[in-house]
């Protein structure tokens, strides 16, 4: 008998799916998110800088420190990292909400996280919490968890806390339950997107008669819009090792035959709208499973800064500086100030050139735009020189302006197309619809709903609109251009050093 529960045993444990005994460790973190979210990050923090590349590259080093180099936000103070967001599609991306929830080493002082972020301490609910001028909120979990909320809505984060103190369950949809088994230690880096009901079949048949790829491969444009219709989801599995590798996985509930000629530029394209264009995946690995299509190659640096710009920690400022002295009194040393000025310019710089390649092609999307002037909202500013951080300001709201004419553009071509064709249905929120995948069509213009004999027209106001957005897009860039060359001057005539 006990030989023969030893064997049961045995063959448990051998049966037992290793994804589920990797993932466990972030269950208490996974209770924490709310059910809306469809869009989840699982970072092992500690076995992510322990990676040679991340030794080598200094990923575990200040922030001010290594902001240019390192891709993707990770607090030293955190174990175990997960973030999530509740994005809407048909918004360019707009947040409803982000959160962070991370396991620390140790207890984090909220008051000590306000004072360096410029920020108050804040009770609500009965917990202790800080306010930062980044629109977030800190909350103590408890002793080893830290949350961070955005946007800063004090009645959402009481909310969000009743939730945290009497939720025991993991209550994210079933495609992002099952995306969680597949971190490991191997794959200390997830990044899962919930797509289901995101495509509307009838706008996305429209929108493959007018792709002129998807004419070119011969495709059934009802069966090719049947399956993307069918989408579940993506995942993108991150192994961090010598290098960074990827593996990119897009779920279908149904058969993906009718659309295989054409999958690999699919995928391509629908990152770019959703502003997180790869330049990597064209020499990426392509795989076509019955119901699914997975890419795996290296991810450079540029890509993995572009890929989890989708969603990051709501802020980037207390890692490094909550333990800054700030005696009051004391002078600021200009070695210091010098320093934090360079390395915030520089980091600035690297921003810019990202979105700088865009003026290639029209993959600068207003939700792009956004999210890089939301990063530069979130950098360090500590010691930073006043006149450098209003240059950082200025530039943020630049590129919110520019992300604006791009979107009434849309808006515009939108009105001026709403008369024709009697198979018109609705409008869009925003134009040019960046949604998710449901933009595999090619194209992220406004919705084309309008009869075919309309299809010229609408093409030209399109174009018109487009041409017009770009044109902004193309002065915004100069006039960054002309105010980075000024600070650059000043900053290095101040300091004595090349900025």
């Amino acid at each position: 008998m006990i030989l023969r529960r030893t064997l049961l045993l045995a063959i448990l444990l051998v049966a037992w799916p290793s994804g589920l005994a990797e993932a466990a460790p972030f269950d208490q973190l996974l209770t924490r998110v709310p059910a809306g979210a469809n869009v989840l990050v699982l970072i092992d923090v500690e076995t992510t800088l322990a990676a040679p590349i991340a030794q080598e590259k200094g990923w575990g080093k200040q922030l001010e420190l290594s902001y240019v180099e390192r891709p993707i936000f990770l607090p030293p103070e955190s174990t175990k990292l997960v973030m999530a967001a509740s994005l809407r599609s048909g918004d360019n991306f707009s947040r409803l909400w982000e959160m962070a929830a991370m396991e620390v080493a140790e207890s984090m002082s909220m008051r000590s996280i306000a004072r360096s972020e410029g920020g108050y301490v804040d009770e609500i609910n009965g917990v202790t919490t800080a306010w930062t001028p980044s629109d977030a909120y800190f909350v103590s979990l408890s002793d080893r968890e830290l949350g961070v909320m955005f946007p800063a809505e004090r009645q959402f984060v009481s909310r969000w806390i009743d939730f945290t103190q009497n939720n025991h369950q993991i209550l994210i949809s079933d495609y992002l339950k099952a995306s969680v088994q597949l971190a490991n230690t191997k794959v200390p880096i997830l990044l899962a997107i919930d797509l289901k009901d995101v495509v509307q079949p009838h706008e996305m048949e429209q929108r493959l008669q007018e792709s002129p790829e998807v004419k070119q491969a011969g495709l059934s444009i009802p069966e090719a819009a049947a399956v993307l219709a069918s989408l579940r989801g993506a995942v993108l599995r991150v192994a961090v090792g010598k290098d960074v590798q990827g593996q990119l996985r897009i779920d279908f509930d149904k058969p993906i035959s009718a659309i295989q000629g054409i999958a690999k530029e699919l995928v391509i394209n629908a990152l770019d709208n959703l502003g997180a264009h790869v330049e990597d995946l064209a020499d990426w690995k392509l795989e076509l499973e019955e119901k699914a299509i997975t890419m795996r190659g290296p991810l450079s640096t540029d890509g993995q800064r572009r890929v989890f710009s989708v969603i990051e920690i709501p802020s980037t400022k207390f890692s490094t500086l909550k333990d800054a002295k700030q005696e009051g009194g004391e002078e600021t040393p200009e070695s210091l100030i010098r320093e934090a000025s360079l390395t915030y310019y520089r980091a600035t710089d690297v921003l810019i050139a990202d979105l700088r390649r865009d003026l290639r092609g029209n993959k600068a999307s207003s939700a792009v735009m956004e999210r890089y002037a939301r990063k530069i909202d979130r950098m360090p500013i500590l010691h930073v020189d006043p006149d450098l951080l209003d240059y950082g300001s200025q530039l943020a709201q630049t590129l919110r302006e520019m992300a604006l004419a791009k979107r009434e553009g849309g808006i515009q071509a939108g009105t001026q197309t709403a008369g024709m064709g009697a198979g018109r249905y609705g409008g869009s929120y925003s134009g040019y619809n960046d949604g998710y995948l449901g933009t595999l069509a090619y194209g992220s213009g406004d919705r084309l709903y309008a009869a075919k004999e309309s299809a010229a027209d609408r093409s030209a106001i399109k174009a018109n609109a487009m041409a017009a957005s770009s044109q902004m897009r193309v002065e915004g860039f100069k006039l960054i251009d002309d105010h980075n060359a000024a600070i650059r001057r000043q900053m290095t005539e101040k300091y004595g050093v090349e900025f």
